[in-house]
C-alpha cells in the first residue's frame, strides 16, 4: 500500500523550490503576505492534495500524488513581475527530479499554468497567478 505524503512536506518543498527560483525576491506562504512594505514578493498557496483511490476489492490500491498549488507574484513594475513570471515557468514547467532541496521529494513531473494577470489600484500592485500541478509518483 502506498501512502500519500504529509501536507507540511509540501508546504516545505514549495517554499524552498520557489525561493531558489526567484531570490533575491522574498517569497512567502499566503498568510504571510506583506503588501506594505515590499514592492515585489511572490505568494503561494497549497490548494489541493490529491491521491485518486481505486475501487474495487482493494481499495488501498493508490495512484500518483497530484498536488496543486498557486503562485501569485506582485511587483509595483509590471516588467519584473512579468519577468519572475517567466523565470518560474522557465524554471518549473516540465521540470523531472528532485523538487524542494535535498530534503524534498522527486518528482514525475511540474505543469505550470499561467492563470491570469490583473493590476490592483488600492494597492499600486501587479498580479500574475500561477497554477502548477506537481506529479509525484506513489
Amino acid at each position: 500500500m502506498t501512502t500519500q505524503n504529509n501536507p507540511v512536506n509540501y508546504a516545505k518543498a514549495i517554499q524552498i523550490q520557489l525561493s531558489d527560483i526567484v531570490t533575491p525576491y522574498p517569497v512567502y506562504n499566503l498568510f504571510n503576505r506583506n503588501f506594505a512594505t515590499q514592492p515585489t514578493f511572490v505568494t503561494w498557496q497549497l490548494r489541493n492534495v490529491h491521491q485518486p483511490v481505486y475501487t474495487g476489492q482493494t481499495q488501498d490500491n493508490k495512484g500518483i500524488d497530484t498536488p496543486v498549488f498557486q503562485i501569485s507574484i506582485f511587483a509595483q513594475d509590471n516588467n519584473v513581475a512579468l519577468n519572475i513570471s517567466n523565470s518560474i515557468l522557465q524554471s518549473l514547467h516540465g521540470y523531472s527530479g528532485q523538487f524542494g532541496g535535498i530534503n524534498g521529494f522527486f518528482i514525475a513531473k511540474a505543469d505550470v499554468y499561467w492563470l491570469y494577470n490583473t493590476y490592483d489600484n488600492e494597492l499600486g500592485l501587479n498580479q500574475i497567478i500561477l497554477d502548477c500541478t506537481l506529479y509525484i509518483p506513489a
